[in-house]
């Protein structure tokens, strides 16, 4: 008979029990393989378009003349004084003159400092009277001219209404920066007997009067002045 030892049988208890354990390992079934790790690149910056350069608008011509003598092209009426516009200019209380001329036409550009009606008159006999004077104002937007005759040392009225006729070739104006702007063209020497004659290469005497506010010709103007004018010679 077979006589274990205590140390034999604690041998044989330790190979049970791994033999155990790898039996239990044998029979589990086989964990799935780890997945893969794809790298994944980080996503592209958002492409933001680069805005284009804006041309700028074209300049807008300037409702305020450039100094004397620095003459440029003649350009059409329409109210708006551009630098160079006009050959000569002159001031007189406050008030802006430009003008320039040909054999036959005579075109004038005022800037008052008001908002009212402004007036112009050439070559009085005797204070006001005999002059002729060319009347304008800007009234909601609307230019109104009118050609009047000298019929007093202090009075004046239309040509129409005194045997002549309104020889306006021409007009517009416009409102800004608190002033009134205002060209227009007259003939030289129109044949009205209510008109005076201006001859190129000749000075004349000038009038000017401009209300603050009041469009209405027959208010009582808000200032007056004088000066002169000397036409070019005929070329």
């Amino acid at each position: 008979m077979w006589v274990i030892s205590k140390e034999g049988l604690i041998i044989a208890g330790v190979v049970v029990v791994l033999g155990v354990l790898g039996l239990v390992l044998f029979l589990q079934p086989g964990r799935p393989p780890a997945p893969e790790t794809t790298a994944v690149p980080p996503p592209a910056p958002a492409v933001v378009p680069v805005a284009q350069p804006v041309a700028p608008a074209a300049s807008e011509p300037s409702t305020h003349p450039s100094p004397a003598g620095t003459a440029g092209p003649v350009t059409a009426i329409d109210g708006v004084i551009y630098g160079g516009e006009y050959a000569h200019t002159t001031q007189a209380a406050g008030f802006e003159i430009y003008w320039a001329n040909d054999a036959q036409t005579l075109r004038i550009g005022l800037i008052s400092p008001g908002l009212g009606y402004l007036a112009i008159g050439f070559d009085p006999v005797n204070r006001m009277e005999g002059a002729n004077y060319i009347l304008g104002a800007v009234s909601g937007g609307r230019t109104v001219v009118r050609d009047d005759f000298g019929t007093g040392p202090v009075a004046h009225g239309a040509d129409t209404a005194n045997g002549g006729r309104d020889d306006v070739l021409g007009a517009a104006g416009l409102e800004a920066n608190d002033k009134t702007y205002f060209e227009f063209a007259i003939p030289l020497d129109s044949g009205d007997p209510t008109d005076r004659a201006l001859v190129p290469g000749k000075t004349y005497k000038i009038l000017i009067a401009y209300h603050r506010t009041d469009d209405d010709f027959g208010a009582w103007h808000s200032r007056r002045g004088a000066g002169t004018i000397t036409l070019d010679p005929a070329p």
